[in-house]
């Protein structure tokens, strides 16, 4: 009696997605795959009722501020199929190895996360950050590092690129090195949204001297005049 084949599981990609790469100078590039995973709202709501939510907390100057942000404690790629098919999926593209992810969730239009550089890296001269949008639209920016403190309402030389439900964005090169990104807060309502991040260096070229954006920061302190 022949022994009967389990049924395949179903794929969650896309089977040809489209690939776009917007080189953002020389050395920096971030490609735009459209559609990844077609069933994200399917997706999205899984990961929204079985991973444990907790919130972020950094510590600035004198006192604890909580994040505007949610994260996944303990997620890994077997959180959910879908999961571990982007991963595989970046792996073999990119020709590189990510230990593993990291989950955020923007709860509605108020959740956000400023402009910032992935500096946990440390090493940010050739890297490779995938990030997959869940749920609900909202503006992805991009900007150069310039040196200079721009104003939140300042869009000069800013590039959205508004991730959708399923959308991949993939920041390559020396992208961390020299562009900050950001999800801002809008104004009008928005649903949650849900961003996988898989993140790798090569630990090669210059090591970033700055601390990382969970890093405490104290006020400077003020030496006593002499004389």
């Amino acid at each position: 009696m022949a022994a009967e084949v389990a049924p395949a599981a179903p794929a969650w990609l896309a089977p040809d997605p489209l690939v776009e790469r917007i080189h953002l100078d020389d050395a920096s590039w971030v490609d735009v795959v459209r559609g990844l995973v077609p069933r994200s709202q399917e997706v999205h709501d899984a990961l929204a009722a079985s991973i444990t939510w907790e919130p972020g907390r950094v510590y600035r100057y004198d006192h604890w501020v909580e994040e505007p942000r949610r994260y996944g404690r303990g997620a890994g790629p077997d959180a959910h199929p879908a999961l571990a098919e982007v991963q595989r999926w970046l792996a073999r593209r990119y020709r590189v190895r990510f230990d593993g992810l990291a989950l955020a969730q923007y709860r509605d239009e108020r959740d956000s996360v400023g402009f910032h550089r992935d500096r946990e890296l440390r090493w940010l001269e050739d890297t490779v950050i995938g990030v997959l949008s869940l749920g609900a639209t909202r503006s992805f920016l991009l900007r150069p590092l310039t040196g200079r403190r721009a104003e939140p309402d300042d869009l000069d030389g800013v590039l959205d690129l508004r991730p959708g439900g399923g959308d991949l964005l993939v920041m390559g090169g020396r992208c961390q090195a020299a562009w900050l990104h950001a999800v801002p807060r809008q104004r009008t309502p928005a649903r949650s949204r849900i961003s996988a991040q898989w993140r790798w260096t090569s630990r090669t070229g210059r090591r970033d001297p700055n601390p990382p954006y969970s890093a405490p920061r104290h006020f400077a302190r003020v030496r006593p005049a002499e004389g």
